[in-house]
C-alpha cells in the first residue's frame, strides 16, 4: 500500500516554528510520508534531527549589527520582499506538481497555501500571528492594522482549517497579534500549545548530570531566536545574573540549533550551546526566554513563571511579552533594561505569579494539539 504523503513548509526564522511541526509530523504512524520545506534556523534545525527538508530563499524582515530588527531596512527591502514571494509560488507550484501529498501542513507560509488551493490539494496552516504589527503609539496604529489583516486573512482564507496553536479567548497569549479579523474568524480553531510529551526518567537523569542542588531555586535561560539576535541578549544576561550566581542553579542554552548538546560547566552557570531537552522548563522554577510563542507556550503549559525578553523591533513578540504582563504570568522587560535580578526575585516570591501560572497549567493540560493536528491530517486523507 502507498504511504500517504504530507508536505509540512516551515517559516525559518528562529527555530519554534520547525520545533512544533517536527512534532506533529513525528507523531504521524507508519503509513504516512513526510518531507518539510523551511530555510535559515528552521532549515538548520530540521536537518540536524533528521528530517528530510528542501531549503528555500528566505523570506524574513531585516536585521540591525546588534541583532534587532530594522524596520526601515525591512520597509527598503519590500520590493525585493515581494519579488522572492512570486519566487515562492513558482517553486511551490512546480514542487507540489512533482511531490503530488496528499495534503499541506504549512506553518506561517502563505504561497504554499495558495498553491495547493490552486491544485485542489487540501490544506492546514498553523498560526500565531495573522497581522502584522505596527509600533506606532497612535490612532493610526489600530487602522493599520486592521487594513493588513483583513488583507492577510483573506489570502490566509484559502486555507481549509486555520490552527490557532493557544488557548481560547481570553486566555490567548498571541491576542494583540491575531484577534479582530473578520475574514477569517469563522475558521480559526484554538489547538493549545504544541508542546512534547515529558519524559520523567529523563528529568531525573538531566538534574543527577547537572547535579542541580535541591536546596536552590533553579533559573533556566533560553536565549533563542535568529543567529543575529541571541548575542547580545547573552552577554547582558550573564553580566546580570553574576551577583546572584551564589543564590541560584543557573542554566543556559545559547540556542544554536546546530550547537552540540552537551552540558559544560562554566564560571558560575551550566551551559548548553543548544539544549534539546523541554523537561529543562519542567525542572526550573522559572525561566528567562525571549517572546517566541513557542518558548512562552513551554513556560505557560508547565505552569513556570517567566521573565520575558522581546527582540527589539520585534512587533510579535513584543506584544506576546505585554500579554504576559497582563496575564500575572510573568514579567516583561527591555533587553537593554538592568532589572533582571530584581525581577527574577519577584516572579519567584510575588504568590500572584504563582497563582497565575497554577490556573493557566490546568488550563494548558485539557488541550492536546499535536493530537488535534494528527487526527486532523488523518481525516482530510483517509
Amino acid at each position: 500500500m502507498l504511504k500517504k504523503k504530507v508536505y509540512f513548509p516551515i517559516y525559518g526564522s528562529g527555530v519554534g516554528h520547525a520545533n512544533r511541526t517536527s512534532l506533529i509530523a513525528s507523531s504521524l504512524n507508519k503509513d504516512f510520508t513526510y518531507t518539510f520545506s523551511s530555510f535559515k534556523d528552521g532549515y538548520e534545525f530540521l536537518v540536524a534531527n533528521k528530517f528530510q527538508c528542501k531549503k528555500i530563499h528566505p523570506l524574513d524582515i531585516s536585521w540591525k549589527d546588534n541583532g534587532t530588527v530594522s524596520t526601515t531596512r525591512t520597509i527598503i527591502r519590500l520590493p525585493i520582499l515581494a519579488g522572492t514571494f512570486l519566487y515562492h509560488l513558482e517553486e511551490e507550484l512546480r514542487f507540489l506538481k512533482k511531490y503530488k501529498p496528499d495534503i499541506v501542513f504549512s506553518d506561517s507560509r502563505l504561497s504554499p497555501v495558495l498553491c495547493a488551493n490552486k491544485l485542489g490539494i487540501p490544506s492546514i496552516v498553523i498560526l500565531n500571528q495573522i497581522k502584522l504589527l505596527v509600533e506606532i503609539r497612535n490612532t493610526r496604529k489600530r487602522r493599520l492594522e486592521k487594513i493588513n489583516g483583513q488583507l492577510l486573512g483573506h489570502f490566509w482564507n484559502y486555507a481549509d482549517e486555520i490552527f490557532i496553536p493557544d488557548l481560547p479567548p481570553p486566555y490567548t497569549i498571541c491576542k494583540e497579534n491575531i484577534e479582530g479579523i473578520d475574514s477569517i474568524k469563522t475558521k480559526l480553531r484554538y489547538i493549545g500549545f504544541l508542546a512534547k510529551e515529558l519524559d520523567e526518567k529523563r528529568k531525573k537523569s538531566i538534574i543527577n548530570e547537572l547535579k542541580i542542588d535541591g536546596k536552590k531555586s533553579t533559573i533556566y535561560v533560553q536565549v533563542s531566536g535568529p543567529k543575529q539576535s541571541r548575542l547580545s541578549a547573552y552577554n547582558r544576561i550573564i553580566e546580570q545574573i553574576k551577583s546572584i550566581k551564589d543564590e541560584y542553579n543557573i542554566i543556559i542554552s545559547k540556542g544554536d540549533p546546530n550547537g552540540e548538546p552537551i552540558p559544560k560547566k562554566k564560571e558560575y552557570w551550566t551551559e548548553f550551546e543548544w539544549c534539546p531537552w523541554r523537561e529543562m522548563f519542567d525542572i526550573s522554577d522559572c525561566v528567562i526566554i525571549r517572546g517566541g510563542h513557542s518558548s512562552i507556550g513551554n513556560a505557560v503549559s508547565l505552569g513556570k513563571p517567566s521573565i520575558i525578553i522581546p527582540i527589539k523591533g520585534q512587533s510579535e513578540q513584543i506584544q506576546n511579552a505585554r500579554r504576559i504582563d497582563e496575564l500575572n504570568l510573568g514579567i516583561h522587560m527591555e533587553e537593554d533594561d538592568y532589572s533582571l535580578v530584581e525581577n527574577v526575585k519577584s516572579v519567584l516570591n510575588d504568590g500572584k505569579f504563582l497563582k497565575a501560572t497554577n490556573n493557566f497549567r490546568k488550563l494548558t493540560s485539557r488541550y492536546n494539539g499535536i493530537e488535534i493536528c494528527k487526527e486532523k491530517i488523518q481525516e482530510y486523507i483517509k
